[in-house]
């Protein structure tokens, strides 16, 4: 009788699990954001920024509000008197009367735009992303519009005796 021998067969070890955390909002977002072209810069206090058309764009970390995005386009006009102060209220009032989104606001000695909005991921808020940017050009240039017209008005004679 031949004797058998017993092949040993080795098994694969099992890998150990990788926990991996799952990315923060603000990461997938400069992600997305960085696959759609642009050059996202990241901070830890000011959150996300990234140039369009010559101008810079802030996407401000929301805390654990996963749902809500803010773009930020900030001093866009500046402030230089008390007189361009009052005009700059006016004209921002008038523009979000008529802009879709778009918050026109002064902060300090600047005009700045935002658009505030609720997406259930960043992926949906990414694929508005254009829609928005170009919300927000279209009310800084009806802005610009009034603050010119107040000037033209302002210098136009008030009338020959």
């Amino acid at each position: 009788m031949t004797e058998k021998k017993s092949a040993k067969v080795a098994r694969p070890r099992p890998k150990p699990a990788v926990i991996r955390e799952p990315l923060s909002p603000l990461a997938v977002l400069k992600t997305l954001l960085a696959d759609h072209g642009f050059s996202v810069r990241e901070d830890p206090e000011v959150g996300l920024s990234f140039m369009f058309e010559g101008g810079q764009y802030h996407l401000p970390p929301q805390g654990n509000d996963q749902e809500f995005y803010h773009l930020l386009f900030p001093n866009f006009w500046a402030l230089e008197s008390d007189e361009e102060y009052g005009r700059a209220l006016f004209a921002c009032d008038a523009v979000n009367r008529e802009a879709k989104l778009v918050k026109l606001y002064t902060a300090d000695t600047d005009v700045w735009a935002g658009v505030e909005a609720l997406h259930a991921s960043p992926e949906a808020f990414v694929a508005q992303l254009p829609r928005y940017l170009a919300f927000v050009q279209e009310a800084v240039r009806a802005f610009r519009e009034v603050m010119l017209a107040t000037l033209e008005e302002k210098a136009e004679p008030t009338g020959v005796s």
